[in-house]
């Protein structure tokens, strides 16, 4: 066997086999004699049929076999003897099988990426200073405000506007065509919510109940189906009812409604500590993708397609299960699997980048995880999430893939800890931050 190997890149490689004739002559007369001894031929007993009828009728799987059985020997055995760690599976391209010849045939492989963390010291970082915001209490107050309202028909025979909630009949039409899925009964609408496609909520507006109207639009250029990409469409509505969105008062009493608050103040306190935690948990988060950037910049390398591909798939099913839980999908959001694989490609590589560098730098600077950070970690989420901490210690005693997950989060916690430590660090103010 004679073998050339092509470095195609720093993680790909190209494996060219040549399987001398009298290997293959060999395999041949085992996988017709393997043949032969199963092979029922009308005529003779079961493996009694002359070898040149055999070859005859089974050629095709002959070689077939033939090739399986070299590659798998030659292949494996190349890849075990040469300390070769491929990810994932060969791409195989074989030459045409002949009698008598050779058997050439390729292995593109990708190998695990060569990960140096040459530098993780010295970098200039600039982490936002936190700094409370009123006006975010209020903002949040409103929207859990306006989470407590209720629906009231409109009081008086006015048109419907901006900000109600209308019950509406509609067809469309396209090129005098009933669209398909483009028609409903008692459809419920936010006007002004940009739920419908652009100007038919505007055209809704000064309806009263009762009135039918036919709307001419055109769907976005953008649209999600490219086959209604901007094309004209004629809707039938009908307005049948016009309902108005009635807020509870912002007392004390509303601050009750919402749990266990003595007052008003007392939930905007508990609100100010809430957006508090929510800010530092980003801010922090911001302050450590800030880091990582830089280690990549600092000791960038390359990335097989195959890590980049399973990191995009796993974000992929991620993000469809959020949307789930949101009663959503990727086309409701103007994306498909692939488009959303391109938009987020280059953030699916740092993320592999970035867990593959601190990995090097723990290693590199001996950070380790001990009992006793576990078990700090676990009593931060029993007292965060309320849940019992011998419970909870449990569970990851038990479970080996839960409890190695844990460690490795707490062992990137100590390399950004120590990247850190070791880094320039300016604190600015967000509207300073912003203004550079």
């Amino acid at each position: 066997m004679q073998v050339n190997v092509e470095q195609l890149s720093s993680v790909k490689k190209k494996l060219n086999f040549e399987i001398s004739v009298d290997r293959v002559k060999a395999e041949t007369q085992k996988a017709f004699a393997e043949i032969r001894k199963r092979a029922v031929v009308p005529g003779f007993r079961k493996g009694k049929a002359p070898e040149g009828m055999i070859r005859q009728q089974y050629q095709g799987q002959v070689q077939s076999d033939v090739m399986k059985n070299l590659f798998n020997d030659c292949y494996f055995k190349y890849v075990q003897d040469n300390k070769i760690f491929p990810i994932g599976y060969p791409e195989i391209n074989a030459e045409e099988f002949v009698d008598g010849a050779p058997f050439k045939f390729s292995a593109v492989i990708e190998v695990y990426p060569e990960v140096k963390a040459e530098v993780y010291e010295g970098f200039n970082v600039v982490r936002e200073k936190y700094v409370a915001d009123e006006n975010a209490v209020a903002a949040r107050l409103e929207q859990m405000r306006q989470n407590m309202s209720h629906l009231e028909p409109a009081t008086d025979e006015r048109p419907a506007q901006s900000g109600d909630h209308v019950l509406i009949d509609f067809e469309g039409y396209v090129d005098g065509a009933l669209l398909d899925g483009g028609s409903a009964t008692d459809h419920a609408l936010e006007l002004g919510s940009n739920s419908f496609i652009p100007g038919f909520e505007d055209q809704v507006a000064g309806m009263k109940v009762g009135d039918k109207k036919r709307i001419s639009l055109a769907f976005p250029e953008q649209y999600h189906s490219a086959e209604l990409s901007g094309k004209p469409v004629d809707f039938d509505v009908t307005l049948k009812e016009i309902k108005v969105k009635v807020l509870p008062e912002l007392n004390d009493d509303l601050a009750k409604d919402f749990g266990d608050f003595e007052n008003l103040a007392d939930l905007k306190v508990k609100i100010g500590e809430s957006i508090e935690k929510q800010e530092k948990e980003r801010i922090d988060r911001d302050f450590k993708d800030a880091l990582i950037k830089q280690l990549i910049e600092k000791n960038d390398f390359e990335l097989p397609e195959s890590m980049i591909e399973r990191q995009l798939n796993s974000m992929l099913e991620n993000a469809k299960q959020r949307l789930q839980y949101q009663r959503m999908t990727l086309e409701m959001m103007g994306l498909t699997e692939e488009s959303y694989k391109q938009q987020f490609r280059s953030l699916a590589a740092d993320q592999v980048k970035g867990a593959l560098l601190m990995h090097e730098v723990a290693q590199k600077a001996g950070v380790t995880v001990a009992e006793s950070d576990v078990e700090a970690k676990l009593q931060r989420v029993a007292d965060e999430t309320g849940q019992d901490f011998d419970r909870i210690k449990k569970y990851y005693k038990e479970n080996k893939d839960a409890r190695g997950g844990l460690e490795e989060q707490i062992r990137e916690e100590k390399v950004i800890e120590l990247i850190a430590s070791k880094a320039v660090v300016v604190e600015k103010e967000r509207k300073d931050m912003a203004a550079e």
